[in-house]
């Protein structure tokens, strides 16, 4: 950039430039450069002095001058005093506590970066994610107690609903009956008053009787039973449930052998809704339920009339920590 140097005695106007290093003369002919001269800048003459006062102070320094002129140059340049509290300050910051206390904050903002980049993948990665933790919990041996690990996981992952899809492909078999009592803490995290992770808990009950098609498809309606009677399905799902059939999970043919086998469980809880709503209406807390139970020898649901046995709370107040 261009420089201009006006020199109001001599009535001369020079320029340089700082890129090239060109110095020269304007003319003052111009009508431009009389005007500039007649009417030069009032800071052009601060400036100036400005450029004197560095270079006595420089000449001073060399000269190794000192007196009362040289002490007012020291007390301009000297640096205002630092108070002994902001030292000690500045010491705190280095301490091993402020040092821990920073590598929380880094980690915490490290954690808030990792929750944003997994929450911008698509659904199919993040269940991806998460049945590979639950699936490293149950690989290390720790899944027994790592109930609410996996939870905060799913909820981390915007995946709670689709819970019980996961858990169901890695935590059962063909065992499923002792293993729904084993887990169900596990199972109740996601589905207690979750309609939606219920109806996904139904799709990996469909896939695991595909696996296991000779062992659980005559098993079908006890294990739908074991799954309502552990709180981990509500009756209305299960009806909504029965009444179309999906080849979401399983092929439509298999889909209609499992609704076939469900059938008579289904029936019950109709016949049981029936008759709740009856006894309601009558107001009558003394009739008899009607309880469903499996013969192994049978293999099918039969009916039995049972006295009903006091529950300490309601649905509702399940305490699944003190399962």
């Amino acid at each position: 950039s261009e420089q201009p140097h006006i020199n109001p005695k001599k009535q001369t106007i020079g320029n340089s430039c700082k890129a090239c290093g060109y110095r020269g003369m304007l003319d003052t002919r111009h009508k431009l450069c009389t005007f500039i001269l007649k009417n030069p800048p009032e800071n052009d003459s601060g400036s100036a002095k400005k450029e004197k006062e560095k270079k006595n102070r420089k000449k001073d320094k060399e000269n190794g001058s000192s007196g009362g002129e040289a002490g007012n140059h020291n007390d301009i340049d000297a640096p205002d005093a630092v108070d002994g509290d902001d030292d000690e300050d500045w010491a705190e910051e280095t301490t091993e506590e402020a040092q821990r206390r920073r590598m929380e904050e880094i980690s915490e903002h490290a954690k808030g970066l990792t929750l944003t980049d997994d929450l911008e993948k698509s659904l199919e990665e993040r269940v991806n994610i998460f049945y590979n933790f639950v699936k490293e919990k149950k690989d290390s041996g720790a899944i027994d107690s790592a109930d609410k690990e996996i939870l905060a996981e799913a909820e981390r992952l915007d995946v709670k609903a689709m819970g019980p899809l996961i858990l169901s492909e890695l935590l059962f078999d063909e065992n499923i009956r002792e293993q729904i009592k084993k887990y169900k803490r596990h199972f109740l995290r996601f589905c207690h008053n979750n309609k939606k992770a219920q109806k996904y808990l139904l799709g990996g009950f469909e896939c695991l009787v595909k696996l296991h098609q000779m062992q659980l498809l005559p098993r079908v309606p006890i294990i739908l039973k074991d799954l309502y009677d552990a709180d981990l399905l509500e009756e209305d799902v299960i009806l909504a449930w029965a009444e179309k059939v999906s080849k979401k999970y399983v092929s439509k043919e298999l889909a209609k052998e499992i609704h076939a086998k469900a059938e008579p469980f289904v029936k019950w809880l109709k016949e049981a809704e029936e008759e709740s709503e009856g006894s309601e209406e009558e107001e009558d807390d003394d009739d008899d339920n009607v309880e469903v139970v499996y013969s192994s020898s049978a293999r099918e649901l039969k009916m039995e009339t049972t006295k009903p046995e006091k529950s300490d709370h309601e649905e509702e107040d399940i305490d699944i920590d003190a399962i």
